[in-house]
């Protein structure tokens, strides 16, 4: 399970800012400035729990990859930016055995699996297409 905790612990351990405010154009963003990052959260977009810890973590990802850029960059860096921290949040808050243990304990849908791990289903179907497309894993069924 993805515990509040292990998000605010990873936000300290990156030394990053956590801001709830209405942002109104975004559920969240990160921004980074000479070195230092900070995520927004605008609280009033989230209509779950899940979903708020799912951005997070992907926001998180941003900060501890890097992969932070400007409003006006091209698409394609913005999909590689958006990629990546996706990517990093998958490895860090819901790895391959986990969610094979999970399944071997009859967790094999996705909204079962989101229960489970108590995220989106959104990001356990990215982190489903993520191990048995690019990492060309196999869940044992």
């Amino acid at each position: 399970m993805v515990e509040l905790s292990q998000l605010y612990g990873d936000l300290r351990a990156q030394d990053v800012s956590l801001y709830i405010r209405d942002l109104g154009f975004s559920e969240a963003a990160c921004i980074e400035y000479h070195h230092k990052y900070a995520v927004f959260l605008d609280s009033a977009c989230f209509q779950s729990l899940r979903r708020m810890k799912s951005i997070l973590a992907h926001e998180i990802g941003h900060c501890a990859t890097g992969c932070t850029h400007r409003v006006s960059s091209p698409l394609d860096l913005v999909e590689k930016h958006e990629y990546k921290a996706t990517r990093w949040a998958i490895e860090r808050y819901l790895p391959f055995a986990a969610l094979q243990e999970a399944m071997a304990e009859g967790f094999c849908q996705p909204w079962e699996l989101a229960e489970y791990f108590d995220v989106s289903e959104q990001l356990v179907r990215q982190a489903l297409q993520y191990y048995t497309g690019p990492k060309a894993l196999r869940f044992q069924g």
